[in-house]
């Protein structure tokens, strides 16, 4: 009997809701797209990043559970790539740019190691520097370029060289100015007392000076300014402060003030330099500035005012003693407003915008947003902060998108807008979609911000400029069992990220009470369809320059029993169809093993035919697939819903009425021709007696690309006539 034929032109995504559309799955497991066919692809897997042969998993081995991962770019190409893990309280940088066997290099110990139930170390780019922040410890700048070759970046100086604490801990120590002594034919008296001296004379007459020297060297003065005895006994009085300037043109807080003064009787005609101790900045000082006031004695002409102008720049952080003899200050800039010490000195997340690095005030201080000076990451005015509302709860992440700061909250979004001239403002975007997972915020093109939020994905799109609006989209509508499935406490602990070479969006989270990420949902944006993932052992999450996935084991060591050598580190999600791998030692030597191929599986949506209340008879299956060799297809199919299958006979993906195509490693050199992929009809029997609704499933670990599906049937127009009676 000829059957009626129902036909989905593409095998769809999952989607659960019921009842579920044509074009969708019930089970959409480890599938990626075939970018010919757009259909579903089984070349899925992970792999070893940078292995080195005959080292296992070196140079991770020693490694357990990653807790953070970041990939810095900073040339194109890759050429200044640079990788950094987190991993048993300790921070490493994955060394690749020397031109020899990758390294790992221990960048500090001792740090915070986060609970399941808190987010990882955050990461922001600042120009060439890298911000880490964890709201435990000090943030952190790392600026891993230039470090050297592997003998220049051992572990002993590859901390010293490339990180340090972020911002200032507080100003430095006055300058300590040497006592005024007497010269030769010059009386001086010293009123400060105690102390070094320095007798540095400078005669008033420029004649006398060096070329190039007449009339600018030297200060106080070189007579008694009163005609006989001095209206006060201190005829020179100066001020001295200094501050540091870090390798990023900060500046720190300025010191407090310290006094220099004498009087000079006798002979005259001298003026003086001044000698001043400097206090050495901590680790990213590369200069110091000197601040000094005019001479402000009682009877001088700046008397009584100790303002303090800048007097020179002390370009290294090496020198101890300076002199200062420049006797007019004539234009100098005014001692810079006062700028503070860090104030989020235990800051958990910072993003950067309008080119201001904001920190959010950690637990101490949750609803507040530093930011600090303009191209200036470590400078910090008083009045830079700005206050977000208590109703929405503290900050939970942030990210720079387009012309706005998104700050996600406990309870709802913000988003922020400004500048640092006329200031910065804050409104409220949403209150009722909030992100509690920082490390699956992700900008993906065309899209928006994606992010995982407690019931599912969703993102913020648009802007503010050009009459274009903010608004937050939810993208995983259908999925609600999924996300129902997940652990609610550990959501600070998933991952996320897009991934532009196969334009996808992975999240990682754990699920039914798991401490640890174990089920991924792939967002694959050119078929418009969502996936899911098993067996990916996923802890952190980054992309690399090319686009790949990098993924940062959430064992490692830590699952010893597993074997001598678990499998640990970095590893890269790609078309290798291998979950990893595993490694055995043959005659003293490690020797790397690929795992088996993930278990693909793709299940129809349960089809009702048109009419669920008609009973049918399916007939043939039909399976549309591209020939990838001699892989066995084996259907399995439902009916109303049941849960145990009836099974059918394999087939071959091969086409079925023409002579079978040569499948590599199997032909024979020289007598088979390689031939293009083709589109081939699996047409398989079923043997189904009549139900309302239907569904078909297959699971294989070979190489298979299913294209799209049809259903042959037979309807004799049998009803169903009451429901069940109680």
């Amino acid at each position: 009997m000829k059957g009626q034929i129902l036909q989905s032109p593409r095998a769809g995504g999952l989607t659960l809701a019921q009842p579920q559309p044509l074009e969708g799955a019930s089970i959409a497991e480890n599938l990626a797209v075939d970018g010919d066919t757009l259909g579903w692809s089984t070349r899925v897997g992970f792999e070893r990043y940078r292995p080195i042969p005959g080292a296992g998993f070196a140079p991770f081995a020693g490694l357990g559970r990653i807790d953070s991962l970041f990939v810095f770019q900073q040339v194109a190409g890759g050429a200044r790539q640079h990788i950094l893990l987190e991993s048993g309280g300790a921070l490493y940088l994955f060394y690749e740019a020397n031109g020899a066997a990758p390294s790992l290099q221990l960048l500090r110990s001792a740090r915070a190691v986060p609970a399941v139930t808190e987010p990882a170390s955050q990461y922001a780019v600042y120009k060439d520097f890298l911000i880490i922040t964890n709201g435990y410890d000090a943030p952190l700048m790392v600026r891993p370029w230039p470090l050297g070759s592997d003998a220049e970046a051992t572990l002993a100086n590859a901390s010293s060289l490339c990180v340090r604490t972020l911002g200032w801990q507080g100003a430095p120590r006055p300058p300590d100015p040497l006592r005024v002594a007497a010269s030769i034919g010059v009386t001086t008296t010293d009123y400060l007392g105690g102390g070094d001296t320095l007798t540095l004379p400078v005669p008033a007459n420029a004649s006398a000076l060096p070329s190039g020297l007449g009339g600018t060297a030297g200060i106080g003065y070189s007579t008694r300014k009163s005609a006989g005895p001095p209206v006060v006994p201190r005829e020179n009085e100066f001020s001295y402060s200094v501050s540091w300037i870090s390798d990023t043109g900060s500046e720190s807080p300025v010191s407090s003030a310290s006094e220099v003064a004498w009087e000079q009787s006798g002979t005259i005609g001298y003026y003086y330099a001044v000698g001043l101790r400097l206090p050495i900045g901590p680790p990213g000082t590369v200069a110091r500035n000197l601040y000094r006031s005019n001479n402000h004695a009682q009877d001088a002409w700046a008397e009584g005012d100790t303002s303090r102008y800048f007097c020179m720049q002390v370009r290294n952080n090496v020198d101890e003693l300076v002199i200062d003899s420049y006797r007019v200050l004539g234009a100098s800039e005014p001692t810079p407003d006062q700028s503070v010490p860090l104030p989020a000195p235990r800051a958990r997340f910072s993003a950067v915008y309008r080119d201001c690095l904001f920190l959010d005030g950690g637990v101490a201080e949750p609803t507040t947003l530093f930011y600090s000076q303009p191209g200036l990451p470590e400078q910090f005015g008083a009045a830079n902060f700005v206050r977000l509302s208590n109703s929405t709860g503290g900050v939970t992440a942030l990210v720079s998108f387009y012309t706005a700061l998104l700050v996600f909250r406990e309870g709802g979004i913000d988003v922020l807008v400004g500048d640092p001239e006329s200031g910065f403002q804050v409104t409220a975007l949403s209150n009722q979609v909030s992100c509690r997972s920082p490390s699956t915020v992700d900008v993906v093109p065309g899209v928006g911000v994606v992010f995982l939020a407690v019931d599912g994905l969703y993102a913020v799109r648009g802007g503010l400029q050009g009459g274009s609006q903010f608004e937050v989209l939810r993208l995983s509508t259908g999925l609600e069992p999924i996300f129902r499935s997940m652990t609610p406490d550990c959501l600070p602990r998933a991952v996320g990220r897009y991934s532009p070479r196969t334009r996808e969006y992975h999240v990682y989270f754990a699920t039914q009470g798991a401490d640890r990420p174990s089920l991924g949902v792939v967002w694959h944006i050119e078929k418009g369809a969502f996936s899911t993932r098993s067996g990916f052992p996923v802890g952190a999450l980054d992309r690399l320059y090319n686009g790949e996935l990098v993924f940062g084991h959430h064992t490692g060591i830590e699952g010893a029993g597993q074997g001598a050598t678990p499998p640990a580190g970095l590893f890269v999600i790609s078309a290798r169809r291998a979950l990893g791998g595993t490694v055995t030692v043959v005659q003293g030597e490690p020797v790397y093993t690929d795992a088996p191929a993930p278990v693909s599986r793709w299940k129809s949506p349960w089809l009702d035919m048109g009419d669920p209340q008609i009973q049918k008879q399916p007939q043939y299956v039909t399976l549309w697939v591209m020939t990838t060799g001699n892989v066995d297809v084996t259907l399995r199919h439902y009916k109303d819903f049941q849960r145990v299958p009836t099974i059918e006979r394999p087939y071959l993906a091969q086409p079925p009425d023409t002579t079978a195509l040569p499948v590599l490693d199997t032909a024979v050199i020289g007598s088979a021709v390689w031939e293009e992929a083709r589109l081939v009809p699996l047409r398989i029997a079923v043997a189904s007696q009549s139900c309302a609704w239907f569904a078909f499933e297959f699971e294989t670990q070979d190489d298979l690309v299913l294209v799209r599906w049809e259903v042959e049937y037979a309807a004799r127009g049998t009803r169903t006539i009451e429901g069940a009676r109680a």
